[in-house]
């Protein structure tokens, strides 16, 4: 008796503990969870060389040419320099930088009359030379390709700059001034300016990036023409600015994630 009792409280017992378990296992879900994408912040710090492709407006400086027996400037104007830049880790996929750019377009022409019977060369060149500080916002469609709309705030000059000689010279033939057949003519200003820009740059490597780049400088302030570094220049024409489209290949090294 005391055997068929333990045998039915063993079955009751087994019963109800299998019973709850099957409870529990009603309440659990193994309903699958969307695993959660991690977002990585941009990052980069990198320094690198630049080249550049300008399109200022020529035309005023081509037509001054002219008279002076010059064809028109060669354009685009080239120009090589350099960027700097680093994130900002305060702001996430801000960054911030430094470039400085310079390049010139000339036109010459030999034997051209001088006077007094004398031909030489004769030479126009023009200069621009661009320095500014960017900030940058990082748009990180794929992995290693950022696009980046930024503005930046530039000063850079401008020089104008005329001369013609004959050929070879002795020593002896130069004096304390100048005189014909030689002649030098500089122009020169400062000039401040705004840069909107747009970068695509891709991550070759953890430690490479190229850059492919669209510009426009607007120049908004400028100061007044000197020339010779000493006289004041009036009545230049206005459209002989830093204004101006640009395209812009770069190679970089630092850190890309």
């Amino acid at each position: 008796m005391v055997r068929w009792l333990c045998a039915i409280t063993l079955v009751i017992t087994g019963t109800l503990s299998l019973s709850a378990q099957d409870d529990r296992l009603d309440d659990l879900s193994f309903d699958e969870s969307p695993l959660q994408d991690e977002v990585v912040p941009y990052f980069a710090v990198g320094l690198g060389p630049v080249f550049n492709v300008a399109f200022p407006n020529v035309e005023d400086l081509n037509a001054a040419a002219q008279t002076m027996g010059l064809d028109a400037l060669s354009t685009p104007m080239i120009q090589w320099g350099a960027e700097i830049f680093t994130a900002v880790g305060i702001v996430p996929n801000l960054r911030v930088g430094f470039s400085w750019v310079a390049g010139s377009t000339q036109t010459s022409k030999s034997n051209v009359d001088l006077g007094d019977g004398v031909s030489g060369t004769r030479t126009m060149a023009y200069t621009m030379s661009n320095r500014a500080i960017h900030v940058d916002y990082a748009l990180v469609p794929a992995k290693g390709l950022a696009i980046l709309p930024g503005l930046g705030f530039g000063f850079g000059s401008q020089t104008i700059a005329r001369y013609q000689s004959d050929g070879e010279r002795s020593w002896d033939d130069y004096r304390p001034i100048a005189t014909s057949p030689d002649a030098f003519s500089e122009l020169e200003r400062s000039t401040l300016y705004l840069a909107p820009r747009v970068n695509v740059e891709y991550a070759v490597t953890p430690f490479i990036a190229l850059r492919g780049q669209v510009a426009y400088n607007y120049q908004f302030d400028a100061s007044g023409w000197l020339g010779n570094r000493i006289a004041t220049v009036a009545n230049v024409p206005s459209d002989i600015s830093m204004t101006a489209l640009s395209a812009q290949l770069g190679v970089f090294v630092g850190l890309f994630n």
